[in-house]
């Protein structure tokens, strides 16, 4: 694996934002569904109409403060993308207090990490951040309206965002739209994105006997669009990505199935960036 973005004429500032801008509309949703709706049928008070938002603030506080400890200059980086789309993921009847806590631990833990060590930054952070939730408080991905079951859900409304996720990560169809246009950029590995939900989809559809609602599981598709394919520790051999595709849909599939729903996605992610610098370095020599 090369520690490298692939050649692009545009400033690393310009990039961030481009990503930025296609991770709106999931925010946006993310908003609409967890804030808006709950608050208009009265599960929610109006300062828990924003929780998203307080995610997102304590991120980019957080980034400043590592920033600064670490003394890195640069505030348009990928670090930027790593804590909103870690936010992203994060459940949202959430503790903020352990929320902050184990963010600020997690941004100090990758920036102590070797450089020489391979291994996706965002997968590792939510992990960390989830994990803490678990030792401090139930971790749970239901709003109130899903846990109480008020709804009536057809098949269309939980690919457009009705089913459990993230906070910001439980539209499918978003999900997808982004994927088309983050495919546009030189340093998207949009390959690993494409074979690994090919490979989670038929992976999960054998798996369940082909139950189309298995492969529902928004959490785990959102991640192999926003998570997989990040830039700087992936391969950027075509074959390569190929393979770690296929790899890391099969494993994020038998993961989310078998070991846990909440966490699986995230754990097979930070287990197969490993594995597979491990396997190409092996090759390599």
């Amino acid at each position: 694996m090369n520690n490298i973005y692939f050649h692009n004429q545009d400033t690393l500032k310009k990039i961030v934002i481009k990503y930025l801008l296609g991770l709106i509309p999931l925010i946006i949703y993310g908003f609409y569904k967890n804030g808006i709706l709950l608050y208009l049928d009265n599960l929610i008070s109006f300062t828990n109409l924003f929780t998203i938002f307080y995610l997102l603030i304590i991120g980019i506080v957080l980034l400043l403060i590592v920033n600064y400890i670490f003394k890195k200059d640069t505030f348009w980086n990928m670090d930027l993308i790593l804590v909103i789309i870690v936010s992203m993921f994060m459940p949202s009847r959430i503790n903020l207090i352990i929320y902050t806590i184990f963010l600020f631990l997690s941004l100090i833990i990758i920036n102590l990490i070797s450089k020489k060590i391979k291994y996706n930054k965002i997968s590792l952070v939510v992990l960390l951040i989830l994990l803490g939730l678990i030792l401090f408080n139930k971790l749970n991905y239901m709003n109130l309206a899903e846990e109480m079951e008020i709804y009536a859900l057809n098949f269309f409304d939980l690919i457009c965002g009705r089913s459990v996720g993230g906070i910001a990560t439980s539209n499918i169809v978003l999900g997808i739209i982004c994927l088309f246009y983050f495919a546009f950029f030189n340093n998207y590995k949009k390959i690993i994105a494409f074979s690994s939900l090919v490979a989670f989809v038929i992976c999960t559809l054998i798996i369940k006997n082909f139950d189309i609602y298995a492969i529902l599981t928004s959490n785990a598709i959102l991640a192999l669009i926003l998570i997989a394919p990040e830039s700087i520790n992936t391969p950027i051999n075509l074959k390569q990505m190929v393979i770690y595709g296929i790899g890391l849909g099969i494993l994020v599939s038998i993961f989310t199935n078998f070991v846990s729903m909440q966490i699986g996605c995230f754990l097979a992610i930070f287990i197969w960036s490993i594995l597979m610098d491990v396997l190409v370095n092996l090759l390599e020599k």
